[in-house]
């Protein structure tokens, strides 16, 4: 029992001595932003909303922030990954979520250049649970959009204004 707790104390100032710590909020070298979208509605109110939580305001105009974020072309796209041989049905599918962002100050200076966040995941289909499928790829649509979005923030969060 004593060994134990010797053997976890080690392991704590191990880990504590490399730099470890848990992903938490980073936090903003932002204080206010203005968003514009041009085909990314759906992205553009989730990261709003994220960021007024986290304590960025939302500027009243492009002037009046100290950056412009500009989030456009969010698609979302499915494609067949493999055929059965013998049956002829589908396997599998890969869903393809992306939206281009570019970062840059009211007078036009650019922080971030465009940038395409894409992510890709596939899933076995299985013709018999056709229900469950349709069920399972919604998550999936869901967890791409969230993913796309804290990708974003995290981008956000990397700005240095000078």
């Amino acid at each position: 029992m004593k060994t134990q707790s010797i053997i976890y104390s080690l392991l704590l100032f191990i880990l504590v001595g490399c730099g470890f710590h848990l992903r938490g909020s980073q936090g903003f070298n932002i204080t206010s932003v203005w968003i514009e979208s041009a085909g990314a509605d759906r992205v553009t109110q989730l990261v709003k909303w994220v960021l007024v939580e986290e304590g960025v305001k939302l500027a009243e105009s492009a002037e009046k922030s100290q950056v412009i974020l500009l989030l456009s072309q969010e698609t979302m796209n499915k494609r067949v990954l493999s055929v059965s041989a013998n049956s002829g049905n589908l396997e599998e599918l890969e869903l393809n979520f992306y939206v281009d962002m570019t970062v840059q100050k009211p007078d036009g200076e650019v922080l971030l250049d465009n940038q395409r966040i894409n992510l890709l995941r596939d899933y076995s289909f299985d013709e018999k649970a056709v229900l469950a499928m349709g069920a399972e790829e919604e998550v999936i649509q869901q967890e791409l959009f969230h993913d796309v979005v804290a990708q974003i923030v995290r981008r956000l969060q990397s700005v240095q204004i000078k």
